[in-house]
């Protein structure tokens, strides 16, 4: 994409407003009815709404922002479940598919007590129906609609999935929108780790907007040290790559400023959806304040903090899409930690 796209701040096609288009994953979390239990521990379960897209979507609804979620469910309680959520959040779920061949996914997270409360998930997807979007049920004038694409590489790890993900983003390069790649890796999905490392590389000539954290950094590129990672990692027509440090927040580059923003200290539920908080509360800052943020090292700096506020927030409730913060308990929490 042209490093010197524009976020558009108007569209001119004809239907209800869009902002930001997530495509991707929703699924079913399981997670223990206790927080702080194993999976083994666990006697009883709590079933909640969630995958990485879906929960950016909610994300994004709870901070104000026109949010539609673009996938396929299964026709089946589960899915009939997600939707419902969706809806119930506010997000435009006009392309959210149904099939009756294929399920909704199953995904079961427990925190590790030994790894800072870190999730741990078990997947049960292999032929999830969120897998089986197909190319021809993107509709390019509906998506041209929006602002900003949003995804991440679980999609690239099977076909139709694969070939949807690759038509959506050539869509959306050719109507002008933003381009946001978060790369949330599930390794599991894949064969092997060299198809996976390859997939999600594939991506990166094709996007505006990267996110991943230290750990995916180092798979990708090989480097434990983050200056290294990171310069291996960069290249055009990126404008904002943005790594992630769990408690000790993030670190951002773009052309014109770099820089790191501190994390917060806060007592921790659990950790999972704590980066798609992050990311939603990411993409609601660059919607109020435009491309200024890619030049301007200040505002970058203060959208970050504000999405790690998003992160950390989200980390001292349980769950995914029920820990997702509004803007309003985003702004109270930040002026309690200044």
């Amino acid at each position: 994409m042209n490093s010197q796209v524009e976020l558009r701040l108007n569209s001119k096609n004809i239907g209800p407003k869009i902002e930001v288009v997530c495509l991707g994953e929703a699924l079913i979390d399981f997670l223990p009815a206790h927080a702080g239990q194993t999976l083994q521990e666990a006697g009883l379960l709590r079933r909640v709404a969630g995958g990485s897209t879906a929960n950016v979507a909610v994300g994004l609804a709870r901070l104000g922002v026109q949010a539609a979620f673009l996938g396929k469910l299964g026709d089946d309680p589960f899915g009939h479940f997600l939707r419902d959520t969706l809806l119930a959040n506010k997000v435009d779920v006009s392309q959210l598919f149904l099939s009756n061949q294929a399920n909704t996914g199953l995904t079961f997270a427990w925190t590790d007590p030994a790894a800072h409360r870190e999730a741990r998930y078990l997947f049960y997807r292999a032929t999830a129906a969120d897998r089986k979007l197909e190319a021809g049920e993107i509709d390019q004038n509906w998506l041209g609609r929006a602002k900003i694409l949003q995804f991440g590489s679980l999609m690239l790890s099977v076909e139709p999935a694969r070939t949807a993900l690759y038509t959506a983003l050539a869509c959306a390069r050719a109507q002008g929108l933003l381009t946001c790649y978060d790369v949330n890796m599930r390794l599991p999905a894949w064969p092997d780790h060299a198809s996976a490392r390859t997939d999600m590389l594939s991506l990166l000539d094709s996007c505006d907007i990267i996110k991943l954290n230290r750990y995916e950094l180092a798979f990708l590129t090989g480097e434990q040290n983050l200056e290294k990672g990171i310069a291996r990692l960069w290249q055009p027509p990126c404008r904002l790559l943005i790594v992630t440090l769990d408690r000790e927040g993030c670190y951002y580059l773009s052309n014109q400023a770099e820089g790191f923003a501190p994390g917060f200290a806060v007592k921790v539920v659990d950790t999972v959806g704590a980066g798609d908080g992050f990311m939603a509360a990411l993409l609601a800052q660059l919607l109020i304040l435009g491309n200024t943020i890619f030049q301007d090292k200040t505002a970058l700096a203060q959208v970050c903090r504000y999405a790690n506020a998003a992160g950390a927030i989200t980390t001292m409730r349980a769950g995914a899409i029920p820990a997702l913060p509004t803007r309003r308990q985003i702004e109270r929490f930040l002026k309690v930690m200044n």
